[in-house]
């Protein structure tokens, strides 16, 4: 071999070996660049413990140590209400669930019963609010498709004692569903076909219902999840279909109330008492019923 060729070789194996080191120190270099870059960036971040559920925690249930656990948790962005310590939890041995607890969700103060306390609907109403219980089927309880913790408004439709006529109105909106029967668990993948529905409302609310509930017919109106808006709603007759006939020419008129042509009059003379019928005819104007 030449004295030529041995001397490239070294040469290449110089160059070699320098870029390898090289590359080697840069790549280290900019490692070491970003986990400083990491560390700074999580520089400030307070950790704490909240206890969350290992298992899914139905209403009524009695709490025990096996269905929590602490885990690490930003300390800023902790929720209100929550528990450090699983100890904190179980201030209590008869402590219940007074709403459904999935699992991995933290556990909440407002989601248990305090110390002593029973998971019964006094436990889930809202402090200065009432339950108040009606009677539902099929057709006004939607279909069954009313569950607790949904949102509802009440209906109310009535006949005027005087005048036969039906109408119907919103009495009530935005109604909280506390249960359904005697069923206030949360978590139902099926409908229900109840016989009753306990809401929650305020004292005038709770009035509202028991009276409505004797006057007339009170049906539930779901609302959509979310949905806090307060539409508002005047009352609707059947007399308002046959104006909509008027105007449209539409059929709906036959719920509306028919004018009447005939009166009955009775007249008693001696032991003898007979009906007849005399026909009504409507005056054109006042004057004619002055004079």
């Amino acid at each position: 071999m030449s004295t030529k060729l041995i001397v490239m070789a070294g040469l290449t194996l110089v160059f070699g070996a320098t870029s390898y080191y090289v590359g080697d120190q840069y790549l280290e270099s900019q490692t070491q660049a970003r986990l400083s870059e990491f560390e700074s960036n999580n520089v400030g971040v307070e950790l704490s413990t909240v206890v969350v559920a290992t298992t899914q925690i139905r209403f009524g249930e009695t709490l025990n140590e096996e269905m929590f656990k602490e885990v690490e948790w930003p300390k800023d962005a902790r929720p209100e209400g929550s528990y450090s310590t699983i100890k904190e939890v179980m201030t209590d041995a008869d402590r219940r669930a007074v709403s459904t607890i999935e699992p991995g969700e933290p556990v909440l103060a407002v989601k248990l019963t305090g110390e002593n306390g029973r998971a019964g609907l006094a436990g889930i109403i809202g402090e200065g609010m009432r339950a108040v219980t009606i009677p539902v089927d099929t057709v006004n309880g939607v279909g069954g498709f009313v569950q607790p913790g949904d949102r509802v408004d009440i209906l109310l439709t009535r006949e005027d004692s005087e005048t036969d006529e039906k109408s119907a109105k919103i009495i009530m909106e935005n109604v909280k569903v506390l249960s359904v029967d005697q069923d206030a668990n949360t978590r139902s993948s099926t409908a229900k076909v109840a016989k009753s529905v306990t809401l929650e409302a305020d004292a005038s609310g709770a009035q509202r219902l028991a009276l409505a509930n004797n006057v007339g017919r009170v049906s539930l109106l779901l609302r959509s999840a979310g949905d806090g808006s307060a539409g508002g709603s005047e009352s609707l007759s059947a007399n308002d279909f046959d104006q909509k006939r008027s105007q449209n020419g539409g059929l709906l008129s036959i719920f509306g109330p028919k004018e009447k042509t005939e009166k009955s009059v009775r007249v008693v003379a001696g032991d003898e008492v007979n009906e007849f019928s005399v026909r009504i005819e409507k005056l054109e104007n006042e004057e004619e019923i002055k004079n």
